[in-house]
C-alpha cells in the first residue's frame, strides 16, 4: 500500500472518529461538581486535584502523579455520567481532559489532555494532547490508545 494511501485512511479513520465523538458527547456542564473527578481502577480510587492551578492524580497511597494540565480537570465522561474507564488488552485506561470555553455564546473550546494506562500495577500517563474543540463524552477508543506503545 502506497504511503499517501495509508495517510488518506489514516485521516478518514480520524475524521469519522471525530464524528463519533461529536455525536457521543454531552452538553458542557454549567459548574465543575458536573464532572467526575475520581475513577475506580483495579479496585482502587484514584482522585484528580488542584495543587498551584495544576491538576494532579491523588493515588490510593496518597502520592501524586503531576499531570501538566491545567486546572480543572476532569475525567472523561461515560454515559452513566461517571468516569469512563477504557478497557485495551485487559488494561484500564481513562482520559484526563481540561476544557476551557472561548466564547459564551458559542461552544467553542480549547482542550488539553492526557490518557492514563494502569499497566503491571503502573500508572503511565500518555503525552499532552490539546484540540481546538469541547471534549466531551467518552469519545473513540483509539483517543485512548494511541498514545502509547503496546
Amino acid at each position: 500500500m502506497s504511503k499517501h494511501l495509508r495517510i488518506l485512511l489514516l485521516m478518514l479513520g480520524m475524521l469519522t472518529s471525530l464524528c463519533v465523538y461529536a455525536e457521543s458527547t454531552p452538553p458542557l456542564a454549567k459548574d465543575k461538581s458536573s464532572y467526575p473527578e475520581q475513577v475506580a481502577l483495579a479496585g482502587q480510587t484514584y482522585i484528580l486535584e488542584s495543587a498551584r492551578r495544576a491538576c494532579i492524580l491523588r493515588k490510593p497511597d496518597q502520592s501524586v502523579l503531576t499531570l501538566d494540565i491545567p486546572s480543572p480537570c476532569h475525567f472523561s465522561v461515560g454515559k452513566d455520567g461517571q468516569a469512563h474507564v477504557e478497557i485495551f488488552q485487559n488494561v484500564p485506561i481513562v482520559m484526563v481532559l481540561h476544557v476551557a470555553p472561548m466564547a459564551d455564546s458559542k461552544p467553542e473550546c480549547r482542550s488539553q489532555y492526557k490518557a492514563i494506562r494502569l499497566m503491571k500495577g503502573q500508572l503511565e500517563p500518555s503525552v499532552l494532547a490539546q484540540s481546538a474543540s469541547c471534549l466531551r463524552g467518552v469519545g473513540d477508543q483509539k483517543s485512548y490508545t494511541a498514545m502509547f506503545d503496546w
